[in-house]
């Protein structure tokens, strides 16, 4: 591909007014405690200890909330949800993600053990209010996330799984973008001066490199990591009316930026998703799917933001874009979102 030919070229090249001073952004995360050891293992993953008919009824709605899919050229699980036995607990203090389902009516091995260390101060609590959700981080390892869900019967146990579903996914999901941030975050960003004739700034990591750019309203960079997926990071912007951003306003940009600047790339119609969307302060529409390229006979997995500005009266369409024939490709897409989201117009 192109692509490929040109990186060579493309990394001698140092955008308009970029520092050569090693500027650093800390990304939001929790304290480390040097007491306990780092939590290890496929972030991704999720281990459940439930006692076996909780989990004949519980483990449906489990998989349908935490194993959605992420609408890639593979379908990608955002986790993995794995039943971890409970004589074994200790081989998993160290793991990133547990969860835990018990009530106080069993004396079944998952709720005995989780009775025995909740204490009695959760127990009562769980007897008055019926149910109880506990959130807890880095209790045997750091950087560790584990979720009790307890019901003083299995029932109510059960009603909490079920009722809270998305609750659960949302934690988990929030986690799994800190981490990312957090790794993304432990190089260098190229400070604020190197888009000083931007409208705009945002905390780009140094390992990405200028792409492409075009009359200062659209700008791309790319990322390539031995045995990564190739990450493309695009901003583009354009003076218009406010009457005219929406879904086919984001449909059409991106499929004009995509051909024009990717080297032909397209999408099908049958292949996207459009839905209304949050990046940081910024209220918009979220463009996802599979990119085709038949030049080259290859493809991939993109994403794409676009939202209007009042103060400089111009849309703007913030792109991402993954290829990785190799393998898996949602982690990818979750650093270039969360570099998205720090993304902020100057006032």
């Amino acid at each position: 591909m192109i692509r490929k030919i040109l990186i060579l070229f493309f990394l001698l090249v140092i955008i308009t007014g970029c520092s050569s001073r090693e500027d650093r952004y800390k990304a939001s995360g929790k304290k480390i405690d040097p007491g306990k050891p780092m939590s290890w293992g496929h972030q991704q993953t999720i281990y459940v200890f439930a006692d076996d008919n909780v989990w004949k009824y519980a483990e449906k709605p489990i998989r349908q909330s935490l194993e959605r899919f992420i609408f890639t050229t593979e379908n990608e699980k955002i986790f993995e949800i794995k039943r971890a036995p409970i004589h074994s607990i200790e081989q998993f203090y160290k793991f990133n993600n547990l969860i835990f389902l018990s009530h106080l009516e069993s004396d079944e091995p998952v709720s005995s053990y989780v009775k025995e260390i909740m204490g009695s101060q959760i127990m009562q609590e769980i007897t008055a209010n019926s149910v109880g959700m506990y959130p807890q981080e880095n209790i045997w390892a750091n950087d560790q996330f584990v979720l009790f869900l307890l019901g003083d019967n299995e029932r109510n146990l059960l009603k909490l799984n079920i009722l809270q579903a998305n609750e659960t996914y949302k934690l988990f999901k929030d986690k799994l973008y800190e981490r990312i941030s957090g790794q993304i975050y432990k190089s260098p960003v190229y400070s604020d001066k190197s888009f000083v004739n931007y409208p705009w700034e945002l905390k780009l990591p140094k390992n990405y490199i200028l792409y492409k750019k075009d009359k200062n309203n659209f700008i791309s960079f790319i990322a390539r990591l031995r045995n990564s997926p190739d990450r493309y990071f695009s901003v583009y912007f354009e003076k218009i009316e406010k009457s005219e951003v929406g879904k086919e306003w984001l449909k059409k940009a991106r499929a004009e930026i995509a051909w024009k600047y990717y080297d032909e790339d397209e999408f099908k119609e049958e292949d996207i998703r459009i839905e209304k969307f949050l990046l940081g302060e910024y209220k918009g529409w979220k463009l996802s799917g599979r990119w085709q390229n038949k030049k080259y006979a290859v493809g991939g997995s993109f994403q794409s933001f676009a939202f209007y500005d009042e103060n400089t009266k111009s849309a703007y369409l913030i792109d991402n874009s993954v290829y990785f024939p190799e393998g898996l490709k949602i982690a990818a897409l979750i650093e270039l979102e969360v570099i998205s989201r720090t993304f902020k117009i100057k006032n």
